[in-house]
């Protein structure tokens, strides 16, 4: 594993990267709001089997840069940094797997881009199969815990933040604490968070930025895994989703909160490579 920086049509972008030069397509790994591409570092390594895994860091997140959505939402905003991240390495066709808001994100980029998109892997993401009712609690709660951590960044608000929407509340992530710490401790973080997450409440029944409504029309192998404990997502409202989704597979995992990649790594890469193929 490697860790990069990239311009992204001026973004300063960092991104974690393993098996480059191998010759499978590529899967993009992003993560969800008021968190960054460190939240994968468990299973990079592991699901590069045959095949480059890249892990960015979006918009005002981790350590890329911050800009000024304008009248934008903070979906377009971060759609435009993912293609042309792709872009920017020379990609013309990959499997986007996305964690909680990043599972809308490559859903939405399936709905854009369909030719570019060969699979598609949702992880553990309220914000692709609860309804509008359900999301807007979801993320004012988001607002409320990311905000106290971002505003006051230590190790003591960090670790109890990591822990909170898992399922073994123990596991504080250790390995990227101090890493989050440096991220959080860069100008603008806290309202680059609050920015992101506001737009999306202000969003939340934007048809063109929801994809609940039309999960019928995603017609690529798709994989979907959520932890039987997720806070965020409920199991019942991704078995409702799953139902529509023609060509995909789910997994629901015991004892699991909303970060499954990290908290079951091997099954989790199990199921993603055995998916993969």
């Amino acid at each position: 594993m490697r860790v990069r920086f990239i311009d992204v049509g001026g973004i300063n972008t960092r991104y974690y990267v393993s098996g480059e030069g191998k010759s499978g397509t590529p899967l993009l790994l992003i993560h969800g709001v008021g968190s960054s591409g460190d939240i994968f570092v468990r299973c990079i390594d592991q699901l590069a089997g045959d095949r480059p895994v890249y892990a960015l860091d979006l918009v005002g997140h981790g350590f890329a840069d911050m800009v000024d959505f304008g009248d934008r939402p903070p979906q377009r905003v971060q759609l435009d940094q993912l293609f042309g991240f792709m872009k920017a390495l020379g990609v013309k066709r990959y499997i986007p797997a996305g964690s909680s808001f990043g599972g809308l994100l490559a859903a939405l980029m399936y709905f854009e881009r369909p030719e570019e998109v060969e699979k598609l892997i949702l992880i553990g993401t309220g914000s692709v199969f609860n309804p509008a009712d359900d999301q807007v609690p979801v993320l004012q709660a988001v607002l409320k815990n990311q905000i106290a951590a971002a505003s006051d960044p230590t190790p003591e608000t960090i670790r109890p933040r990591n822990a909170g929407s898992t399922y073994m509340k123990g596991d504080t992530f250790e390995e990227i604490v101090f890493t989050q710490l440096t991220s959080y401790a860069l100008p603008g973080r806290a309202l680059a968070l609050k920015q992101t997450v506001e737009g999306l409440i202000a969003t939340v029944d934007s048809k063109e930025y929801r994809v609940i409504e039309r999960l019928e029309q995603i017609k690529c192998p798709t994989l979907i895994i959520t932890g039987r404990d997720d806070p965020r997502a409920p199991w019942q409202n991704v078995i409702d989703g799953h139902k529509r989704i023609a060509a995909s597979e789910l997994h629901i995992f015991e004892k699991c909160g909303h970060k499954p990649f990290a908290e079951h790594v091997e099954d989790f890469t199990e199921k993603v490579l055995n998916f993969l193929g």
